[in-house]
């Protein structure tokens, strides 16, 4: 009876863990598909915590901790990267073209005296 308890209470440890780390993920990508996630990891440390105990466990943790660094991080840095990346290349732009105007505008106005 000790074992079963000592199983719910690490496996609900597992899942509170993991549904926090979701957050780590896109808010489009968390919102489509953070249910399906916490489900299948759910399942899949029931399974391993099962038959192999912690190490099992472990070995699942390892898996969503290599994804939440190789995908969500990124994904999430991407997301909050892409508007910066916009705004940034927005003012270049505009800067550019203000500097290129100004340079027609006194090339082709060489001799007017615009004050």
């Amino acid at each position: 009876m000790k074992f079963a308890k000592n199983k719910v209470a690490i496996l609900d440890v597992s899942h509170k863990a993991y549904e926090s780390s979701l957050v780590l993920y896109p808010r489009d990508f968390r919102c489509n598909f953070g249910k399906e996630m916490s489900e299948v990891f759910d399942e899949q440390t029931w399974e391993a915590y099962s038959r192999s105990g912690l190490f099992g466990l472990l070995r699942i943790w390892l898996s969503a901790t290599r994804e939440i660094i190789t995908v969500a991080v990124p994904g999430r840095l991407a997301e909050r990267a892409v508007p910066i990346i916009g705004v940034a290349a927005s003012l270049a732009f505009m800067l550019w073209f203000a500097s290129y105007i100004s340079y027609v505008m006194q090339t082709a106005c060489s001799g007017c005296s615009i004050h």
